[in-house]
């Protein structure tokens, strides 16, 4: 587990030109109850200085050691500032774009226990023609990645971790007992309840069955036609998800009120769960067959009001986001 480890590497990204005051308040939350060897990381790369016909190739070295520099100086003061006699401090500047490259390499290279950043608001526009590094980050990255959106966890009210097990890949790769033992560890470590949800969209009401009959067939395609028989299927595959849930519960030793059946849409249901508990962080795991956007993760990280923490199954390949 993450969150209970006696020593943890943090590869920190810090923006050259935002506040980074939150997120570093952050750490030294974390370091009250751990040893933390905290990389500072900068990512930087003008295209105006990169692509310049003017400069020769030495001035242009020089240009981008100079920024470099400025940079690493501005990661040194904000170490001073920041200091923590549980946080020991290195320090990187990377001149490459896009900047969750960087991310990726620099965490691999040292096998980070956790890729923490304070995420920033982008416009409609760019997130409708661009992907953001937030989410690539949470697509490729290996390592746990915790995205700070929001203040201090000091005047939140408890953890949430999001599973799912009707979803075979959770159960299979028992995804969703590392995310309640982390939620568990998070809880002790920061002084906050937890509570673990799980959402059941009732929407769709046209099932597919499993079918055994001696025809042969897989399974047959129903179509619910009254109420009656709509209300009938709603409650029993309710029932197949709270049945799971409950396994769940059991296997690590739950009490009622720490456990939820919510029902809607995944992201909304848990954007509502998290605002009505004043939730200081959200749990999720996330899995990818292919590099396609538009995972319930990532719908949380555009519409959460807390700060979101990203697992991924131990069998977790970087490669098949690409």
């Amino acid at each position: 587990m993450i969150f209970s480890q006696e020593s943890l590497k943090v590869l920190l990204l810090l923006s050259s030109e935002k506040d980074n005051s939150v997120v570093l308040s952050k750490l030294q939350e974390l370091a009250e109850h751990q040893s933390i060897h905290a990389t500072l990381l900068m990512c930087d790369y003008r295209s105006s200085i990169a692509s310049s016909l003017i400069l020769k190739t030495e001035h242009l070295d020089s240009a981008v050691e100079y920024i470099k520099e400025q940079h690493l100086q501005s990661l040194k003061k904000l170490a001073s500032e920041f200091k923590h006699p549980n946080i020991n401090y290195t320090f990187r500047v990377e001149w490459h774009r896009p900047f969750y490259e960087s991310v990726l390499n620099v965490a691999k290279e040292l096998d980070v226990d956790l890729v923490l950043k304070q995420t920033h608001e982008h416009s409609k526009l760019r997130q409708l023609l661009l992907t953001p590094g937030d989410y690539q980050l949470m697509k490729s990255c290996p390592s746990p990645v915790l995205l700070s959106k929001t203040g201090s966890w000091k005047d939140r009210h408890c953890i949430i971790a999001a599973v799912d097990p009707s979803h075979e890949l959770s159960r299979s790769s028992h995804l969703d007992d590392m995310l309640i033992q982390e939620a568990k560890a998070l809880s002790e470590l920061l002084e906050l309840p937890f509570k673990v949800c799980h959402v059941f969209d009732p929407t769709g009401w046209e099932v597919v069955l499993n079918s055994s009959a001696s025809m042969g067939v897989m399974g047959q395609f129903v179509v619910l036609d009254t109420p009656q028989e709509h209300k009938q299927m709603l409650d029993t595959i309710r029932e197949q998800h709270n049945k799971q849930l409950l396994e769940l519960q059991s296997r690590h030793q739950l009490k009622d009120e720490q456990v939820a059946l919510l029902e809607g849409y995944p992201e909304e249901s848990l954007v509502s769960e998290a605002d009505k508990q004043k939730a200081a962080l959200i749990i999720v795991g996330t899995t990818y067959r292919s590099g396609l956007l538009g995972s319930t993760a990532e719908a949380l990280l555009e519409n959460i009001n807390c700060d979101l923490v990203a697992i991924k199954h131990a069998d977790f390949d970087a490669l098949e986001t690409h």
